[in-house]
């Protein structure tokens, strides 16, 4: 993978920046970190409405790439805990200095800024042809490279705007400050008993929060943990091509991980509330969508789209008796698509339309699909 030689080994600690990442992902979309239950939900409950609605704004669509795991991959600040000491440097960042950092870390993949490019521009594109680069390293699908390329160059341009010289650089780290000191530095502090359980268990399976010249033990780690379940990263790091930041999080998440040049980032927490909700969200989504799995059922939906029909009408429409439209509609009631009433012997059905729409919304956010 690398030109130039890696030294192996591991360190323990926390990261704000990915922390950070996390919990405005949260904000934005309401997964995955709402999903943990009301613990979680006391991070969001005193949010601003002035605040909130800077969230577009500034951030863009739910799910893109991470803002501060990606600043402070360049100004090598990843594995500070200190808010303040964390961003100091992300905030002096230009993306002519920032271009120029980002040289330096990738230039073991032999590649260089585009010199025909704006260094916003060629920040950018860089970033994106060494993402590409350290995927395909650890063996990484990489079908569909170029659109990968492209998307991960508009991402990191819209980043480029919170630079020292980009348009909303004042505005955005102003609203991130709120966010910090109003609402996760409270929050946070709830959490320290798990991130120092979590700093214990690290040191009792690895013998040390740091270490050098040794590729870290994996087989205590969870099965679901990204280093057990991706051979291409496995081997990365059993090699010694890549180092491990074994990355202390208050959130519980288990297969959260970021790559970049010469170090894995990873969580390494055990599956929890967070786990366990994710896998009854997926339960409960897959539920609501079996019941679309029809040609009956979609056209009842179709049929009652506008105003509720018998039984009768709609057996007689369909062509089918009605218990067959009593069964279908049994099923989309009991997934809360239709709503039944019962008129004398006949039982009228209508559709529940903020529940169709609330399945297909539900479906999105649990795929977390990268835009087109």
């Amino acid at each position: 993978m690398p030109t130039q030689p890696i030294s192996p080994g591991w360190i323990v600690g926390q990261s704000m920046a990915t922390e950070l990442d996390v919990a405005l992902s949260g904000v934005g979309s309401g997964f995955p970190v709402p999903t943990g239950g009301g613990e979680f939900q006391l991070l969001y409950d005193n949010l601003s409405e002035d605040w909130l609605a800077d969230w577009q704004t500034l951030l863009g669509q739910p799910g893109m790439m991470s803002i501060l795991g990606f600043l402070s991959g360049i100004t090598e600040t990843k594995n500070e805990a200190d808010y303040g000491r964390a961003t100091l440097a992300m905030r002096e960042l230009t993306a002519e200095s920032a271009l120029a950092k980002l040289s330096q870390q990738v230039a073991r993949f032999n590649l260089a800024p585009d010199p025909g490019l704006s260094p916003a521009e060629a920040l950018a594109d860089l970033s994106a042809r060494a993402t590409v680069a350290m995927q395909a390293g650890i063996r990484l699908d990489i079908d569909g490279a170029a659109a990968r390329v492209q998307r991960h160059r508009q991402e990191v341009l819209r980043v480029t705007r919170f630079l020292r010289d980009g348009t909303l650089h004042s505005r955005f780290w102003h609203w991130l400050d709120r966010f910090f000191y109003e609402n996760y530095q409270p929050w946070r502090r709830t959490r320290e008993p798990i991130i120092k359980t979590l700093e214990s268990h690290a040191l009792a399976m690895l013998g040390a929060l740091e270490a050098a010249g040794e590729a870290p033990p994996l087989a205590w780690l969870p099965a679901q943990n990204p280093l057990r379940v991706l051979q291409g990263l496995r081997d990365s790091v059993e090699r010694g091509d890549l180092q491990v930041f074994f990355w202390i999080e208050p959130f519980g998440l288990i297969d959260l991980w970021d790559l970049e040049p010469g170090r894995v980032l990873v969580s390494f927490s055990q599956p929890g509330a967070v786990y366990h909700n994710f896998h009854a969200f997926a339960n409960d989504v897959a539920g609501r969508t079996k019941a679309l799995a029809d040609p009956t059922r979609l056209i009842i939906l179709r049929l009652i789209r506008h105003f509720g029909m018998m039984n009768t009408e709609l057996a007689d429409f369909m062509e089918i008796s009605r218990p067959t439209v009593s069964v279908h509609a049994k099923i989309l009631r009991e997934a809360g698509l239709i709503r039944s009433e019962q008129h004398g012997r006949e039982v009228r059905h209508e559709i529940v339309p903020s529940e169709v729409r609330r399945l297909f919304s539900d479906l999105e956010r649990f795929l977390d699909l990268p835009e087109d």
